[in-house]
């Protein structure tokens, strides 16, 4: 089957894929390159530095995966008879990923494309141990994958060296260029030499993101499959069709309702929910095991550990929804996945693609719903602007028996809502016209009459006022009030001298 595949005009050895390169990617299942694959793959090929744009699912991880084993192939790192080749040469190749679930899926492709061949590749990233990892680089390899704070520490702990590093790939560069990784990644570039071939592939490049492409890559090759519509949902050239929108306008704190409506009532498996936040993701996790459906969470402050058993119950059936906040957005390949609820809008338009781009990534429909409350008309126009999106607002589903008491506002005569348990109305509950018991009062208790107010006294008043309060408070003392004493005796008492050999607050010493 490889050999008919080296020869067939339409598979990857027409576009000079190596012939081993070719038998390796017949036993993945990739029998011909996809758009992304036949113009980036030769492109890259040829030495030059690449910006590609291509939706989510479109093959990008095999578009710089392929020619970066190429070179590696072509190019082995210089060996002396009887001795091991030198870890720090023999790592040529470095891949830069957000997110450390797309550090360890693209790892494990590569390692299926390097299988039968002496390439070698491993996975580092942060919130895990570093002993095993540095000990795996200082082994040898020759395709480094991880993210830029773990690549770094093991940069300056001196245990991985960039100096020969050919080819450096920024996977999702726009999330690798944005304020939070630009620095990092400036600081990992300037340590590889300055011959090094940069390949950048991303789903979206916003207009500042692609300001900073311009300045960092030499004379790139373009591959855009987006076009002027560098964004819109559809990304491809062929529009998917078989992804379904949906947008509901509603209250926020009916969103959880709304979600849990969506998951049960529509007996919906492989959902997929992203909050804007950690805080709200959690209680979205919480609302939806209330209700008894099997829901995973993933964020930024869980393990790698609770990541991927999470992600392994999600792919495996075992959990039939993932919260995730926009960790989880980014590149993963999770076959399960067919539904997609943007339980907030994202506030940066460009991850509204990379979101809805989870749904039907393992082939067949998918459908993907916005919950849209007053506070996110603003960041959905924006949405709408950056991605040519254009959906009309439909009716929620039924949703009222998942609400909280607290959330079933009521009408108030000035239609503006209140909520139940609270006693009186809005106008009664604040400013001066209160007639409501004071909290912590017995119920029926009478209302004390208003007491009229106090006229305020000058400092001048209460000055000359001084001495015949004290003479009143002397009086009330010798009348024997307790009060009086007290009253006297604070500030006023001195504490007797120490006696000689007496330590502070003991009692005297013995000689």
């Amino acid at each position: 089957m490889a050999s008919k595949l080296v020869a067939d005009g339409n598979g990857f050895g027409s576009i000079g894929v190596p012939a081993q390169l070719v038998n390796a990617l017949a036993r993945m299942g990739a029998d011909r390159p996809t758009p992304v694959q036949r113009e980036a793959i030769p492109a890259a090929m040829r030495g030059g530095d690449i910006a590609a744009v291509a939706a989510t699912g479109t093959g990008k991880t095999l578009a710089y995966l392929v020619p970066v084993a190429a070179r590696l192939l072509a190019d082995p790192p210089p060996r002396t008879k009887g001795r091991p080749v030198d870890p720090r040469r023999r790592l040529r190749a470095l891949v830069l990923c957000p997110t450390r679930e797309l550090a360890q899926q693209v790892a494990r492709e590569a390692a299926q494309l390097f299988r039968g061949s002496v390439l070698r590749t491993t996975a580092v990233y942060g919130k895990s141990p570093l002993a095993p990892q540095r000990e795996a680089v200082r082994e040898g390899v020759d395709l480094l994958v991880g993210t830029p704070g773990r690549v770094r520490e093991l940069c300056e702990l001196d245990a991985a060296s960039l100096a020969f590093v050919q080819q450096v790939v920024l996977d999702e560069a726009d999330r690798m260029l944005d304020m939070g990784f630009l620095p990092q990644a400036k600081e990992i570039l300037s340590r590889a030499p300055e011959s090094r071939q940069l390949l950048f592939f991303t789903a979206t490049m916003p207009r500042p993101v692609e300001a900073v492409v311009e300045e960092m890559l030499r004379d790139p090759a373009r591959v855009d499959l987006v076009g002027k519509e560098r964004a819109r949902v559809e990304g491809t050239p062929e529009v998917r069709r078989d992804l379904g929108q949906h947008l509901f306008d509603i209250p926020d704190a009916a969103k959880t309702a709304v979600t849990v409506a969506l998951v049960k009532d529509g007996k919906r498996r492989g959902v997929m929910v992203f909050c804007r936040t950690r805080r709200r993701a959690g209680w979205v996790a919480a609302a939806l095991r209330k209700h008894e459906v099997r829901t995973v969470l993933i964020h930024g402050d869980r393990s790698q550990r609770q990541r991927q058993e999470a992600l392994a119950e999600f792919t495996a059936g075992k959990a039939d929804v993932v919260v995730a906040t926009d960790v989880a957005a980014r590149g993963l390949h999770v076959p399960a996945a067919r539904t997609v609820i943007n339980y907030d809008v994202p506030l940066l338009p460009e991850e509204y693609v990379h979101r809805i781009g989870r749904a039907g990534h393992g082939g067949g429909t998918a459908e993907a719903f916005t919950l849209r409350c007053p506070a996110d008309v603003d960041r959905w126009h924006q949405v709408e602007r950056m991605m040519r999106v254009r959906l009309e607002a439909a009716e929620a589903p039924r949703h009222q028996d998942y609400l909280r008491p607290q959330d079933r506002l009521a009408p108030d005569a000035e239609g503006e809502g209140i909520r139940p348990g609270k006693r009186g109305s809005r106008s009664d509950r604040g400013g001066a016209g209160r007639t409501g018991t004071k909290r912590g009062h017995a119920r029926g208790a009478a209302a004390k009459p208003a007491q009229a107010e106090k006229p305020e006294r000058s400092l001048a008043d209460m000055i000359r006022g001084a001495p015949a309060a004290l003479k009143r408070r002397k009086r009330r003392v010798q009348q024997g009030s307790a009060a009086g004493r007290a009253a006297v005796g604070r500030g006023s008492q001195r504490k007797a001298p120490i006696a000689k050999g007496q330590k502070p607050g003991g009692g005297v010493r013995r000689g």
